[in-house]
């Protein structure tokens, strides 16, 4: 016990304390340990945060030098360079319809890559019908003659959108998607997914949100990427992207694009179709623009197409050039003035709503003999018309023009949409003498050396 003296105005009183000196000493040096201990948590804390954002920069850096490495040697399906990709979409039987294309019409040779469209995505997850379901196994048995054949599962498609947009918004909805893609291809034997969203952040573009979605469709095509790479599975990841421009600056990082995708499908067709804002005949898949075409119309076509992303750093051996096998249809209004570009009142009675099969169009040149046949010079595709009936098309000589041109461009390949508007059973004599799948046979014959045999 020891007495603290305490000045009280002009009288120094003595104070009673239980306090010794070691004490009061003992309490300095343990606010000072206190203090070197926050002090060095602090320190710990920060070396800890900057480790971890080296850790997770340098597994960015890993996988990014993983794709670029495998870009330089070939050594998985992400950049697979053997031959050229013909890459058919099959729309799955409606059960409803009874005439229909079924997997084992298909010859296993036809295609090197068959899309099984399309999936949907509710709740974040793909989506299928039962019916589709069914048809799965039928498709993946044609590997059983043709071991080279990849077959994927598409995603998507027009009019089967609405899931993207709810599911890329954040990580936690696009991990629920990726894992409900490694159960597809894990169970259905399926060799990698295709995604065919049309279009990131084209609609409402005006809203925050809205516009984001070609960022996080770029982040969603990296982490499938990320993923396939860390369970060393060499699946397929492919997309089908837009054709003009004014879409495609919108919607797609290209760059992004070209780095995680095996190679990308562009629908180069319904450049032209009739809508009230462009009520006039056009070129459903132009291989070049016409003279007549200037500024805005001259983008709509094939080559111009190929050029911009090529310009916009989509590697040639990743452009996949899209074919079609259906037609557009438009009334005209005057028969006599019957040109490309000509005024048109509505589509035309062929097929349905503007879109018609090859078949149909083959049908119709077997019943009206007198119709005129013209083959556009410049665009390098044909078109047709009888009377207020106008009908743009393709032909041998049109897929064979695109085909040289993928050659000649030393392009990936071709994809063709689709073989349910082929002629599968070969009734086509007038074009094609009975030959099954005339255009996509045609197409694959011309990319590869190698022919197969026609399908009588």
């Amino acid at each position: 016990m020891i007495f603290k003296k305490v000045k009280t105005g002009k009288y120094v009183v003595p104070i009673q304390t239980d306090i010794s000196p070691n004490t009061i000493g003992s309490i300095s040096k343990s606010e000072k340990c206190n203090k070197i201990t926050l002090w060095l948590i602090s320190i710990l804390g920060f070396l800890f945060s900057i480790l971890l954002v080296s850790i997770l920069s340098a597994q960015t850096l890993l996988v990014k030098h993983v794709l670029f490495w495998r870009i330089e040697n070939g050594s998985s399906s992400l950049y697979e360079n053997v031959g050229n990709v013909v890459s058919c979409y099959y729309n799955t039987p409606n059960p409803i319809n009874v005439s229909q294309l079924t997997p084992s019409s298909i010859h296993p040779h036809l295609c090197t890559h068959i899309n099984i469209a399309f999936a949907q995505i509710r709740n974040n997850q793909i989506y299928l019908e039962d019916s589709q379901l069914d048809v799965i196994p039928d498709i993946v048995k044609l590997k059983t003659y043709n071991p080279d054949l990849k077959v994927l599962l598409s995603v998507g498609g027009a009019g089967n959108n609405d899931g993207f947009s709810k599911m890329v918004i954040d990580h936690a909805s696009r991990k629920v998607f990726i894992k409900s893609i490694k159960y597809m291809l894990r169970n259905y034997s399926l060799d990698g997914i295709d995604l065919d969203w049309e279009f990131p952040a084209v609609k409402g573009y005006q809203n925050k949100l809205r516009k984001r979605e070609r960022q996080h469709f770029s982040q969603l095509l990296r982490e499938i990427r990320t993923e396939y790479i860390r369970e060393k599975r060499n699946y397929l990841l492919t997309v089908a992207v837009a054709a003009p421009q004014i879409i495609v600056d919108v919607a797609y990082d290209v760059d992004q694009i070209n780095m995680y995708v095996d190679y990308a499908n562009i629908m180069t067709y319904d450049f032209h179709t009739y809508t009230k804002f462009t009520p006039f005949t056009g070129l459903n898949s132009p291989l070049y623009a016409r003279p007549e075409e200037q500024l805005y119309l001259a983008t709509l076509n094939i080559n111009y197409t190929v050029q911009m992303y090529k310009d916009k750093g989509l590697d040639p051996r990743k452009i996949v050039v899209g074919i079609p096998t259906y037609g557009h249809t438009f009334a005209l209004v005057n028969a006599n003035n019957a040109k490309v570009g000509s005024p048109a009142s509505g589509f035309g009675t062929l097929g349905n709503l503007g879109f018609v099969n090859y078949p149909d169009i083959c049908m119709f040149l077997s019943e009206f003999h007198d119709t005129v046949i013209k083959q556009d010079p410049d665009a390098m595709v044909p078109f047709l018309y009888k009377e207020s009936e106008w009908v743009s098309y393709e032909n041998a000589d049109s897929v064979v023009a695109k085909a040289k041109y993928i050659t000649e461009n030393k392009l990936r390949g071709a994809m063709i949409y689709s073989l349910n508007a082929d002629d599968y059973d070969g009734t086509c004599d007038k074009l094609s003498g009975s030959i099954k799948f005339p255009l996509s046979t045609t197409v694959r014959n011309t990319l590869n050396q190698n022919p197969i045999l026609e399908m009588n």
